[in-house]
């Protein structure tokens, strides 16, 4: 036999080995949540619209005092204690304001407003790595920092959750301070990027809010949806539904993946300990 054909059966040897590792069952942790994945090309198509819709804002007397009190809002947040009863007055204020925006200019100018807002923030916030510059940065920005921390979305000072999640959760905020649902205007995958933040990603909230979250994640089409289920119902302690769950999807995709956390879900009814 010759050199290279003794090396051929080596590697195919090897081969085999190495695939028949991988197939054997192995149990892992089964505590690790899928990853938010959402649509590229959604993803581009709906900043496309931010961008467009932003383009449409005409300045106005209406437009202009909205927004002014938008930021002054935001500087207030930014410099706390933000005092009940300025921001009762402010709240009186942004109603005014708005009814007499929509009254001139219609309903459609408020979406415009918002995006032009998010275009903004995106613009001034960047990374998360500077600091800002001046008062209309300030209110640029608010309380913004703080909601990225509390939700995961910065780590070490910068951001780590995607574009689209930090853009759903500023209309968020947003929406609020204009007296507005926090998912109101949202396309589909904003509301992913939204829901699905919150719901796979939200180590440290209560799991009741968790899962919440995770039933309006799927509602609209979230990636992994039915993953995150079993796992969250094994946070919630129901390990054997969690290991059930993760036996059917793997039966329906084959995913070596599911098989092996069907596996760990099932060491942890056997061996019950406390979910990280």
């Amino acid at each position: 036999m010759t050199e290279s054909g003794l090396k051929l059966i080596l590697w195919i040897v090897a081969t085999g080995l190495i695939g028949a590792t991988v197939a054997i069952p192995q149990a892992v942790d089964p505590w690790e949540m899928p990853s938010l994945v959402l649509d590229r090309e959604a993803v581009s198509d709906a900043i496309e619209l931010d961008r467009a819709l932003a383009d449409e804002v005409r300045e106005s007397p209406e437009a202009q005092s909205l927004r002014e009190l938008f930021l002054d809002h935001g500087r207030s947040e930014a410099n706390p204690p933000y005092e009940r009863a300025v921001y009762d007055k402010r709240q009186v204020a942004i109603y005014t304001a708005i009814e007499a925006l929509v009254a001139a200019h219609g309903e459609p100018t408020l979406a415009a407003m918002r995006a032009s807002a998010v275009e903004d923030f995106i613009e001034v916030f960047g990374d998360g790595t500077r600091e800002p510059n001046d008062d209309y940065e300030v209110g640029v920005i608010g309380g913004m920092r703080e909601i990225l921390n509390r939700y995961g979305m910065i780590r070490d000072g910068v951001v780590i959750a995607p574009e689209m999640a930090v853009r759903a959760f500023y209309k968020g905020r947003w929406n609020a301070v204009h007296r507005r649902a926090p998912i109101d205007g949202l396309g589909r995958i904003e509301l992913q990027a939204y829901w699905g933040w919150l719901a796979l990603h939200g180590w440290g909230r209560p799991l009741r809010h968790r899962e919440e979250a995770l039933l309006a994640f799927a509602d609209v089409g979230g990636f992994g949806a039915q993953e995150a289920a079993a796992l969250l119902d094994l946070l919630a302690g129901r390990p054997d539904r969690a290991a059930k769950s993760l036996q059917e999807l793997y039966s329906m995709s084959g995913e070596l993946r599911l098989r092996n956390l069907a596996l760990g879900a099932r060491h942890v009814v056997l061996f019950p300990r406390a979910a990280p």
